[in-house]
């Protein structure tokens, strides 16, 4: 799955593995806008492009993540979780990511 991206900070190739069965199963896809940029990865509902995750490692700490979250309707009440998040672990990221997405726990 992760041998077709271009290069990617290990920390985001290490997410993506992660993340393989979701994106196999088609549970969440890549987005194609952030595929070259190495510090950073899109993540997108199928269907529904508005519910999407950047997750980014750029000015975090080694093995550490940011994420902002975009949700479809901009009119509705705010979220519960703030929509960007920083120096996050891998396990704290996936809880996030399974949450926004609506994801099973073995994803």
């Amino acid at each position: 799955m992760t041998s077709s991206m271009p290069p990617k900070y290990r920390a985001l190739s290490h997410l993506l593995n992660t993340l393989e069965h979701a994106l196999e199963d088609g549970l969440i896809e890549l987005d194609e806008r952030w595929r070259d940029n190495e510090e950073a990865v899109g993540l997108l509902l199928p269907g529904d492009a508005a519910l999407a995750a950047f997750v980014f490692t750029y000015g975090q700490p080694p093995g550490r993540y940011g994420v902002e979250l975009s949700f479809p309707d901009p009119g509705s009440p705010p979220p519960a979780e703030p929509l960007v998040r920083e120096e996050l672990s891998l396990a704290r990221l996936l809880g996030v990511l399974r949450t926004h997405f609506g994801l099973p726990e073995a994803a």
